[in-house]
Protein backbone atom coordinates (compact mmCIF):
# COMPACT_ATOMS: atom_id res chain seq x y z
CA UNK A 1 0.00 0.00 0.00
CA UNK A 2 1.40 3.33 -1.04
CA UNK A 3 2.15 5.74 1.71
CA UNK A 4 2.09 9.54 1.73
CA UNK A 5 4.37 9.67 5.25
CA UNK A 6 7.99 10.14 3.05
CA UNK A 7 5.85 13.02 1.22
CA UNK A 8 5.39 14.71 4.28
CA UNK A 9 8.97 14.26 5.66
CA UNK A 10 9.88 15.79 2.39
CA UNK A 11 7.54 18.41 2.47
CA UNK A 12 8.07 19.86 5.59
CA UNK A 13 11.85 19.80 4.87
CA UNK A 14 11.32 21.76 2.03
CA UNK A 15 9.41 24.29 4.34
CA UNK A 16 11.94 24.60 6.85
CA UNK A 17 15.19 25.25 4.00
CA UNK A 18 12.85 28.17 2.37
CA UNK A 19 11.88 29.47 5.45
CA UNK A 20 13.94 32.83 6.67
CA UNK A 21 15.99 32.28 9.58
CA UNK A 22 14.40 32.95 13.20
CA UNK A 23 13.70 36.15 14.35
CA UNK A 24 15.77 36.47 17.63
CA UNK A 25 13.63 36.44 20.83
CA UNK A 26 12.32 40.00 22.02
CA UNK A 27 12.83 38.34 25.21
CA UNK A 28 16.58 39.95 25.04
CA UNK A 29 16.15 43.30 23.91
CA UNK A 30 15.57 46.59 26.07
CA UNK A 31 13.62 49.08 24.01
CA UNK A 32 16.38 51.44 25.42
CA UNK A 33 18.50 49.73 23.77
CA UNK A 34 18.23 50.68 19.86
CA UNK A 35 19.08 47.23 18.86
CA UNK A 36 19.51 46.78 14.77
CA UNK A 37 17.45 43.16 15.00
CA UNK A 38 17.08 42.72 11.71
CA UNK A 39 21.04 42.88 11.21
CA UNK A 40 21.62 40.81 14.32
CA UNK A 41 19.87 38.17 13.11
CA UNK A 42 22.10 37.70 9.93
CA UNK A 43 25.11 37.26 12.50
CA UNK A 44 22.74 34.67 14.79
CA UNK A 45 21.13 31.68 13.70
CA UNK A 46 18.85 31.49 16.71
CA UNK A 47 18.85 32.21 20.00
CA UNK A 48 21.42 29.78 21.62
CA UNK A 49 24.24 30.77 19.28
CA UNK A 50 27.39 33.08 20.91
CA UNK A 51 30.05 34.95 19.20
CA UNK A 52 31.77 36.88 22.46
CA UNK A 53 30.81 33.96 25.20
CA UNK A 54 31.70 30.54 26.62
CA UNK A 55 29.89 28.86 29.29
CA UNK A 56 29.14 33.14 30.19
CA UNK A 57 32.61 33.85 30.14
CA UNK A 58 34.23 36.64 27.72
CA UNK A 59 36.60 35.68 25.13
CA UNK A 60 39.70 37.05 23.94
CA UNK A 61 37.60 38.28 20.88
CA UNK A 62 35.21 39.55 23.35
CA UNK A 63 38.21 41.97 25.04
CA UNK A 64 39.40 42.94 21.75
CA UNK A 65 35.61 44.18 20.40
CA UNK A 66 35.61 45.89 23.48
CA UNK A 67 38.48 47.88 23.50
CA UNK A 68 37.79 48.59 19.56
CA UNK A 69 34.69 50.37 20.44
CA UNK A 70 36.59 51.70 23.53
CA UNK A 71 39.12 53.64 21.05
CA UNK A 72 36.05 54.93 19.10
CA UNK A 73 36.48 58.82 20.60
CA UNK A 74 39.85 58.77 19.24
CA UNK A 75 38.33 58.58 16.14
CA UNK A 76 35.69 61.26 16.45
CA UNK A 77 32.75 59.31 17.69
CA UNK A 78 30.48 58.52 20.74
CA UNK A 79 31.61 55.08 21.72
CA UNK A 80 28.00 55.41 23.85
CA UNK A 81 26.35 55.43 20.53
CA UNK A 82 27.99 51.77 20.68
CA UNK A 83 26.29 50.61 23.89
CA UNK A 84 29.61 51.20 25.78
CA UNK A 85 28.70 52.51 28.96
CA UNK A 86 25.54 49.57 29.12
CA UNK A 87 28.23 46.75 28.39
CA UNK A 88 31.06 48.13 31.05
CA UNK A 89 27.86 47.90 33.32
CA UNK A 90 26.87 43.96 32.25
CA UNK A 91 28.05 40.97 33.81
CA UNK A 92 26.97 38.31 31.35
CA UNK A 93 28.58 35.42 34.19
CA UNK A 94 24.85 36.65 36.39
CA UNK A 95 22.22 35.20 34.82
CA UNK A 96 21.48 33.93 31.00
CA UNK A 97 19.24 37.23 29.93
CA UNK A 98 22.16 39.02 31.14
CA UNK A 99 24.35 37.00 29.15
CA UNK A 100 22.51 37.06 25.98
CA UNK A 101 22.14 40.87 26.10
CA UNK A 102 25.67 41.31 26.88
CA UNK A 103 25.97 39.88 23.59
CA UNK A 104 23.92 41.50 21.41
CA UNK A 105 25.15 44.37 22.54
CA UNK A 106 28.39 43.94 21.87
CA UNK A 107 27.16 42.57 18.22
CA UNK A 108 25.03 45.39 17.58
CA UNK A 109 27.37 47.92 18.84
CA UNK A 110 30.67 46.78 16.87
CA UNK A 111 28.56 46.20 14.20
CA UNK A 112 27.78 49.98 13.80
CA UNK A 113 31.18 51.21 15.07
CA UNK A 114 32.62 49.70 11.90
CA UNK A 115 30.36 50.48 9.60
CA UNK A 116 30.71 54.61 10.96
CA UNK A 117 34.33 53.74 11.01
CA UNK A 118 33.98 52.91 7.64
CA UNK A 119 32.06 55.22 5.47
CA UNK A 120 30.73 57.76 7.67
CA UNK A 121 27.78 57.87 10.46
CA UNK A 122 25.66 59.75 8.14
CA UNK A 123 24.23 59.69 4.25
CA UNK A 124 26.28 62.75 2.75
CA UNK A 125 24.03 63.52 0.36
CA UNK A 126 21.49 64.00 2.59
CA UNK A 127 22.87 65.85 5.82
CA UNK A 128 25.41 68.17 3.04
CA UNK A 129 23.15 68.68 -0.12
CA UNK A 130 26.37 70.30 -1.56
CA UNK A 131 28.03 67.12 -1.43
CA UNK A 132 27.78 65.55 -4.67
CA UNK A 133 30.96 63.12 -4.08
CA UNK A 134 29.92 59.44 -4.02
CA UNK A 135 29.82 57.90 -0.98
CA UNK A 136 30.98 54.05 -0.62
CA UNK A 137 29.17 51.48 0.70
CA UNK A 138 30.48 48.86 3.25
CA UNK A 139 29.14 45.46 4.77
CA UNK A 140 29.56 45.32 8.24
CA UNK A 141 27.96 41.94 8.76
CA UNK A 142 29.98 40.39 5.86
CA UNK A 143 33.09 41.94 7.63
CA UNK A 144 32.74 41.15 10.81
CA UNK A 145 32.21 36.92 10.15
CA UNK A 146 35.03 37.22 8.29
CA UNK A 147 37.06 38.81 10.68
CA UNK A 148 36.05 36.49 14.17
CA UNK A 149 37.19 33.52 11.55
CA UNK A 150 40.75 34.80 12.03
CA UNK A 151 42.50 34.31 15.10
CA UNK A 152 43.83 38.12 15.76
CA UNK A 153 40.21 39.91 15.47
CA UNK A 154 42.62 42.66 17.04
CA UNK A 155 44.08 43.09 13.81
CA UNK A 156 41.40 42.85 11.54
CA UNK A 157 39.47 45.40 13.26
CA UNK A 158 42.61 48.06 13.07
CA UNK A 159 42.93 47.23 9.26
CA UNK A 160 39.79 49.61 9.26
CA UNK A 161 41.65 52.48 10.07
CA UNK A 162 43.08 54.66 7.74
CA UNK A 163 46.80 54.22 7.43
CA UNK A 164 47.99 57.78 5.96
CA UNK A 165 49.61 60.69 8.00
CA UNK A 166 46.96 62.81 7.17
CA UNK A 167 44.76 60.49 9.43
CA UNK A 168 46.96 60.40 12.66
CA UNK A 169 47.94 64.06 12.48
CA UNK A 170 43.73 64.64 12.36
CA UNK A 171 43.05 62.41 15.27
CA UNK A 172 46.53 63.84 17.08
CA UNK A 173 44.69 67.10 17.15
CA UNK A 174 41.66 66.14 18.13
CA UNK A 175 43.10 64.37 21.33
CA UNK A 176 44.77 67.73 21.78
CA UNK A 177 41.59 69.34 21.85
CA UNK A 178 39.90 67.18 23.86
CA UNK A 179 42.52 67.24 26.72
CA UNK A 180 42.42 71.34 26.13
CA UNK A 181 38.59 70.86 26.48
CA UNK A 182 38.55 68.84 29.70
CA UNK A 183 40.87 70.93 31.41
CA UNK A 184 37.86 73.39 31.03
CA UNK A 185 39.41 75.56 28.05
CA UNK A 186 40.48 78.75 27.64
CA UNK A 187 38.70 82.13 29.25
CA UNK A 188 37.24 84.28 26.66
CA UNK A 189 39.28 87.24 25.84
CA UNK A 190 37.23 91.23 25.70
CA UNK A 191 37.05 93.39 23.05
CA UNK A 192 40.20 95.64 23.03
CA UNK A 193 41.85 97.79 20.35
CA UNK A 194 44.21 96.65 18.36
CA UNK A 195 47.48 95.49 19.57
CA UNK A 196 50.83 95.41 18.64
CA UNK A 197 54.33 94.88 19.80
CA UNK A 198 55.43 97.32 22.60
CA UNK A 199 51.34 97.95 23.59
CA UNK A 200 50.32 97.08 27.10
CA UNK A 201 46.69 96.06 27.56
CA UNK A 202 45.01 93.87 30.50
CA UNK A 203 44.23 91.48 27.75
CA UNK A 204 47.76 91.00 26.92
CA UNK A 205 48.02 88.56 29.84
CA UNK A 206 44.50 87.08 28.59
CA UNK A 207 46.58 86.27 25.57
CA UNK A 208 49.57 84.84 26.54
CA UNK A 209 47.35 82.43 28.69
CA UNK A 210 45.01 81.49 25.72
CA UNK A 211 48.27 80.60 23.56
CA UNK A 212 50.01 78.99 25.70
CA UNK A 213 47.64 76.13 25.21
CA UNK A 214 48.63 75.26 21.69
CA UNK A 215 52.39 77.05 22.39
CA UNK A 216 54.34 75.52 25.31
CA UNK A 217 57.57 77.53 23.86
CA UNK A 218 55.34 80.61 25.31
CA UNK A 219 54.35 79.40 28.25
CA UNK A 220 58.10 78.40 29.59
CA UNK A 221 59.66 81.52 27.83
CA UNK A 222 57.78 84.77 29.28
CA UNK A 223 55.74 86.10 32.76
CA UNK A 224 51.79 84.70 32.24
CA UNK A 225 50.98 87.99 33.76
CA UNK A 226 52.81 90.41 32.17
CA UNK A 227 50.33 93.05 30.21
CA UNK A 228 53.31 94.09 27.14
CA UNK A 229 53.12 92.95 23.82
CA UNK A 230 56.50 91.49 23.57
CA UNK A 231 58.15 89.90 20.23
CA UNK A 232 58.01 86.60 21.47
CA UNK A 233 54.18 86.78 22.03
CA UNK A 234 53.87 88.59 18.55
CA UNK A 235 55.55 85.15 17.37
CA UNK A 236 53.34 82.72 19.24
CA UNK A 237 50.52 85.28 17.27
CA UNK A 238 51.95 85.11 13.88
CA UNK A 239 51.57 81.09 14.39
CA UNK A 240 48.15 80.78 15.38
CA UNK A 241 47.33 83.62 12.73
CA UNK A 242 49.05 81.16 10.30
CA UNK A 243 47.03 77.87 11.96
CA UNK A 244 43.68 79.71 11.79
CA UNK A 245 43.15 81.56 8.42
CA UNK A 246 43.80 84.53 9.19
CA UNK A 247 46.10 87.46 7.76
CA UNK A 248 49.52 86.82 9.49
CA UNK A 249 50.79 90.30 10.64
CA UNK A 250 51.19 89.57 14.44
CA UNK A 251 48.33 92.12 14.56
CA UNK A 252 45.87 91.54 17.87
CA UNK A 253 42.27 92.70 15.86
CA UNK A 254 38.58 91.50 15.81
CA UNK A 255 39.59 88.15 13.65
CA UNK A 256 41.82 86.92 15.50
CA UNK A 257 40.43 87.38 18.59
CA UNK A 258 37.32 86.06 17.92
CA UNK A 259 39.43 82.83 16.70
CA UNK A 260 40.79 82.61 19.97
CA UNK A 261 37.28 82.75 21.81
CA UNK A 262 36.01 79.47 19.88
CA UNK A 263 36.16 77.26 22.65
CA UNK A 264 38.16 73.89 22.56
CA UNK A 265 34.99 72.20 22.48
CA UNK A 266 33.46 73.88 19.33
CA UNK A 267 37.12 72.95 18.12
CA UNK A 268 36.85 69.47 18.70
CA UNK A 269 33.35 69.42 16.87
CA UNK A 270 34.89 70.50 14.03
CA UNK A 271 37.62 68.39 14.12
CA UNK A 272 34.41 65.56 14.12
CA UNK A 273 33.07 66.89 10.94
CA UNK A 274 36.40 66.87 9.31
CA UNK A 275 36.53 63.30 10.31
CA UNK A 276 33.41 62.64 9.34
CA UNK A 277 33.62 64.11 5.97
CA UNK A 278 36.86 61.66 5.29
CA UNK A 279 34.92 58.68 5.68
CA UNK A 280 32.77 60.21 2.79
CA UNK A 281 35.57 59.91 0.59
CA UNK A 282 36.74 57.41 -2.24
CA UNK A 283 39.71 54.93 -0.52
CA UNK A 284 41.75 55.18 -3.30
CA UNK A 285 41.70 58.89 -4.92
CA UNK A 286 43.92 57.60 -8.07
CA UNK A 287 47.51 58.20 -9.20
CA UNK A 288 47.40 61.55 -10.29
CA UNK A 289 44.94 63.74 -8.72
CA UNK A 290 43.88 67.63 -8.08
CA UNK A 291 42.43 67.80 -4.34
CA UNK A 292 40.39 71.60 -4.37
CA UNK A 293 39.62 72.68 -0.44
CA UNK A 294 36.75 75.37 -0.97
CA UNK A 295 36.86 75.89 2.57
CA UNK A 296 40.87 76.54 2.72
CA UNK A 297 41.16 78.10 -0.60
CA UNK A 298 43.74 76.13 -1.43
CA UNK A 299 44.52 73.22 -4.33
CA UNK A 300 46.60 69.94 -4.47
CA UNK A 301 48.03 68.22 -7.31
CA UNK A 302 49.21 64.53 -6.13
CA UNK A 303 50.87 62.37 -8.25
CA UNK A 304 51.94 59.18 -6.88
CA UNK A 305 51.12 60.48 -3.02
CA UNK A 306 53.52 63.02 -3.54
CA UNK A 307 52.18 66.60 -3.99
CA UNK A 308 53.56 68.05 -6.72
CA UNK A 309 51.90 71.45 -6.81
CA UNK A 310 50.21 73.79 -4.32
CA UNK A 311 48.48 76.95 -5.04
CA UNK A 312 45.81 79.28 -3.65
CA UNK A 313 42.21 79.17 -5.74
CA UNK A 314 39.29 81.78 -5.72
CA UNK A 315 35.94 80.06 -5.17
CA UNK A 316 32.09 80.76 -5.32
CA UNK A 317 30.93 83.54 -3.21
CA UNK A 318 28.18 82.72 -0.41
CA UNK A 319 25.47 83.13 -2.91
CA UNK A 320 26.51 80.70 -5.55
CA UNK A 321 28.44 78.31 -3.63
CA UNK A 322 30.65 75.63 -5.41
CA UNK A 323 29.55 72.20 -4.54
CA UNK A 324 31.84 69.60 -3.58
CA UNK A 325 32.35 66.90 -6.73
CA UNK A 326 34.47 64.74 -8.08
CA UNK A 327 35.18 65.12 -12.20
CA UNK A 328 37.95 64.03 -14.87
CA UNK A 329 39.46 66.75 -16.34
CA UNK A 330 39.50 66.39 -20.19
CA UNK A 331 40.37 68.79 -21.70
CA UNK A 332 42.70 72.40 -21.74
CA UNK A 333 41.78 75.87 -23.90
CA UNK A 334 44.24 77.69 -24.43
CA UNK A 335 43.29 81.90 -24.82
CA UNK A 336 39.51 80.79 -24.31
CA UNK A 337 36.47 82.88 -25.28
CA UNK A 338 34.14 83.23 -21.90
CA UNK A 339 30.56 82.36 -22.55
CA UNK A 340 28.82 84.48 -20.06
CA UNK A 341 26.51 82.38 -18.46
CA UNK A 342 22.98 83.98 -18.97
CA UNK A 343 22.21 84.61 -14.99
CA UNK A 344 25.46 86.26 -14.95
CA UNK A 345 24.72 88.64 -17.65
CA UNK A 346 22.02 89.35 -16.60
CA UNK A 347 22.63 90.27 -13.00
CA UNK A 348 26.30 91.34 -13.00
CA UNK A 349 27.09 92.42 -16.46
CA UNK A 350 23.88 94.28 -17.47
CA UNK A 351 24.16 96.56 -14.90
CA UNK A 352 27.35 97.42 -15.86
CA UNK A 353 26.86 97.95 -19.36
CA UNK A 354 23.90 100.53 -18.21
CA UNK A 355 26.18 102.38 -15.80
CA UNK A 356 28.94 102.84 -18.10
CA UNK A 357 27.95 102.50 -22.07
CA UNK A 358 31.72 101.75 -23.32
CA UNK A 359 31.79 98.62 -20.49
CA UNK A 360 31.05 95.76 -23.19
CA UNK A 361 33.46 97.65 -25.71
CA UNK A 362 36.16 98.31 -23.73
CA UNK A 363 36.20 94.18 -22.02
CA UNK A 364 36.26 92.84 -25.69
CA UNK A 365 32.50 91.60 -25.00
CA UNK A 366 30.48 90.58 -28.18
CA UNK A 367 26.66 90.64 -27.60
CA UNK A 368 24.51 88.38 -30.16
CA UNK A 369 20.67 87.06 -30.45
CA UNK A 370 20.00 83.39 -31.68
CA UNK A 371 17.17 84.15 -34.38
CA UNK A 372 16.14 81.22 -36.46
CA UNK A 373 19.36 78.70 -34.94
CA UNK A 374 21.52 81.26 -36.24
CA UNK A 375 23.33 83.69 -33.93
CA UNK A 376 23.79 87.03 -34.98
CA UNK A 377 25.99 89.74 -33.60
CA UNK A 378 25.13 93.48 -32.99
CA UNK A 379 26.62 96.87 -32.17
CA UNK A 380 26.68 97.55 -28.61
CA UNK A 381 26.51 101.18 -29.28
CA UNK A 382 23.19 100.38 -31.30
CA UNK A 383 21.15 98.96 -28.51
CA UNK A 384 19.42 100.98 -25.64
CA UNK A 385 20.53 99.55 -22.73
CA UNK A 386 18.35 101.66 -20.54
CA UNK A 387 15.06 99.32 -21.52
CA UNK A 388 16.49 96.39 -21.31
CA UNK A 389 16.13 94.99 -17.68
CA UNK A 390 17.29 91.84 -15.74
CA UNK A 391 13.55 90.31 -16.58
CA UNK A 392 13.56 90.78 -20.42
CA UNK A 393 17.17 89.84 -21.62
CA UNK A 394 17.13 88.71 -25.11
CA UNK A 395 21.17 88.53 -25.64
CA UNK A 396 23.72 86.45 -25.31
CA UNK A 397 27.51 87.76 -24.20
CA UNK A 398 30.69 86.07 -25.31
CA UNK A 399 34.08 87.99 -24.28
CA UNK A 400 36.91 87.61 -26.93
CA UNK A 401 40.62 86.15 -25.77
CA UNK A 402 43.32 88.63 -24.17
CA UNK A 403 44.04 90.84 -21.33
CA UNK A 404 40.62 91.54 -20.23
CA UNK A 405 38.96 88.13 -20.37
CA UNK A 406 37.24 86.84 -17.32
CA UNK A 407 38.96 83.17 -17.66
CA UNK A 408 42.51 84.40 -18.63
CA UNK A 409 44.93 82.69 -20.36
CA UNK A 410 43.41 78.71 -19.69
CA UNK A 411 40.96 77.21 -19.25
CA UNK A 412 40.37 73.25 -17.29
CA UNK A 413 37.84 71.28 -18.87
CA UNK A 414 35.62 68.66 -17.13
CA UNK A 415 31.92 67.26 -17.16
CA UNK A 416 29.77 68.63 -14.45
CA UNK A 417 26.09 69.29 -14.21
CA UNK A 418 26.64 72.79 -12.77
CA UNK A 419 28.95 74.05 -15.81
CA UNK A 420 32.30 74.75 -13.42
CA UNK A 421 35.60 74.45 -14.87
CA UNK A 422 38.98 75.25 -13.57
CA UNK A 423 40.30 78.97 -14.96
CA UNK A 424 42.99 81.88 -15.32
CA UNK A 425 41.86 85.18 -14.11
CA UNK A 426 42.42 88.82 -15.19
CA UNK A 427 42.23 89.87 -11.63
CA UNK A 428 45.91 88.47 -10.44
CA UNK A 429 45.12 90.63 -7.00
CA UNK A 430 42.58 88.94 -5.39
CA UNK A 431 44.56 85.95 -4.75
CA UNK A 432 46.26 88.26 -1.98
CA UNK A 433 43.46 88.30 -0.05
CA UNK A 434 42.87 86.19 2.60
CA UNK A 435 38.78 85.47 2.43
CA UNK A 436 38.58 84.13 -1.21
CA UNK A 437 35.05 83.22 -2.29
CA UNK A 438 34.97 85.48 -4.63
CA UNK A 439 33.60 83.88 -8.11
CA UNK A 440 30.42 82.98 -9.47
CA UNK A 441 31.03 79.36 -9.08
CA UNK A 442 34.27 78.38 -10.60
CA UNK A 443 37.73 78.26 -9.52
CA UNK A 444 39.97 80.13 -10.55
CA UNK A 445 43.68 79.40 -10.02
CA UNK A 446 46.72 81.04 -9.20
CA UNK A 447 49.32 79.69 -11.13
CA UNK A 448 47.88 78.47 -14.92
CA UNK A 449 51.01 77.19 -16.18
CA UNK A 450 52.32 75.22 -13.18
CA UNK A 451 48.82 73.15 -13.29
CA UNK A 452 48.53 72.92 -17.05
CA UNK A 453 52.39 71.42 -17.20
CA UNK A 454 51.02 69.42 -14.15
CA UNK A 455 47.69 68.52 -16.57
CA UNK A 456 49.53 67.94 -19.07
CA UNK A 457 51.99 65.80 -18.37
CA UNK A 458 53.19 64.25 -21.43
CA UNK A 459 53.03 67.61 -23.67
CA UNK A 460 56.41 69.86 -23.50
CA UNK A 461 55.93 73.17 -21.52
CA UNK A 462 57.92 75.08 -24.40
CA UNK A 463 54.60 73.65 -26.44
CA UNK A 464 52.19 75.13 -24.08
CA UNK A 465 53.73 78.15 -23.71
CA UNK A 466 53.47 78.60 -27.80
CA UNK A 467 49.65 77.67 -27.46
CA UNK A 468 49.52 80.71 -24.75
CA UNK A 469 51.54 83.22 -26.98
CA UNK A 470 50.36 82.40 -30.47
CA UNK A 471 46.71 84.42 -28.53
CA UNK A 472 44.91 81.87 -30.64
CA UNK A 473 42.16 80.12 -29.37
CA UNK A 474 43.12 76.04 -29.28
CA UNK A 475 42.70 73.29 -27.20
CA UNK A 476 44.54 70.08 -26.17
CA UNK A 477 43.41 66.86 -24.70
CA UNK A 478 44.08 65.53 -21.36
CA UNK A 479 46.25 62.13 -22.09
CA UNK A 480 46.43 60.99 -18.65
CA UNK A 481 43.71 61.02 -16.29
CA UNK A 482 43.46 63.28 -14.27
CA UNK A 483 40.42 63.36 -11.14
CA UNK A 484 39.40 66.35 -9.54
CA UNK A 485 38.16 66.21 -5.83
CA UNK A 486 36.47 69.48 -4.72
CA UNK A 487 36.16 68.85 -1.28
CA UNK A 488 34.78 70.79 1.81
CA UNK A 489 37.33 71.02 5.23
CA UNK A 490 37.25 73.04 7.77
CA UNK A 491 40.23 71.45 9.46
CA UNK A 492 42.66 69.92 6.64
CA UNK A 493 46.48 68.93 6.34
CA UNK A 494 48.81 71.49 4.92
CA UNK A 495 52.07 70.92 4.45
CA UNK A 496 51.98 68.44 7.11
CA UNK A 497 50.12 70.75 9.53
CA UNK A 498 46.85 71.28 10.80
CA UNK A 499 44.85 74.39 9.46
CA UNK A 500 41.61 75.63 10.63
CA UNK A 501 39.54 77.63 8.26
CA UNK A 502 35.89 79.41 8.54
CA UNK A 503 32.94 77.49 7.94
CA UNK A 504 32.36 79.83 4.84
CA UNK A 505 29.45 78.25 3.58
CA UNK A 506 27.94 77.32 6.75
CA UNK A 507 28.15 73.13 5.75
CA UNK A 508 29.68 72.18 9.30
CA UNK A 509 27.20 74.03 10.49
CA UNK A 510 24.24 72.17 9.40
CA UNK A 511 26.24 68.65 10.70
CA UNK A 512 27.12 70.00 13.48
CA UNK A 513 23.34 69.85 14.67
CA UNK A 514 23.05 66.54 14.04
CA UNK A 515 26.15 65.53 16.31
Amino acid sequence: MFSIKPLFVVFILLISVCQPAQALSQQWFSPSDNFDIQTLSEIYPNDTHFIWLKNQQLTVHAFDALDFIASAPRHGLNANKYHLSKLNKLDPRQDLPSAKRFEFLLSDGLLKFISDLKVGQFEASVVDPDWFIPQATFNAVNFLQQAILQKHLKDELNSLIPNTDEYRLLTQTLAQYQSYAARGTWKTIPTSPLLRVGTRHPNIALIRARLAYEDPFLSLSTKQKATKYDEILEQAVRNFQRKHSLKVDGLVGKDTINAMNISAQDRVKQIQIALERRRWMPKELGARYLKINLASYQLSAIENGEEKLAMRVIVGHKKRQTPSFTANMRNLVFNPYWNVPEKLARLDLLPKQQANLNYFYSNDIRVFTREEGRKIEHNTYSIDWKSVSHLNFPYILRQDPGEHNALGRIKFMFKNPWGIYLHDTSHRALFSKDKRSLSSGCIRVADPIGLANFSLSNTPEEKILDLLESDENKGLMVDNLLTIYAVYFTVSIEQNRVRFSPDIYQRDYRIAKLL
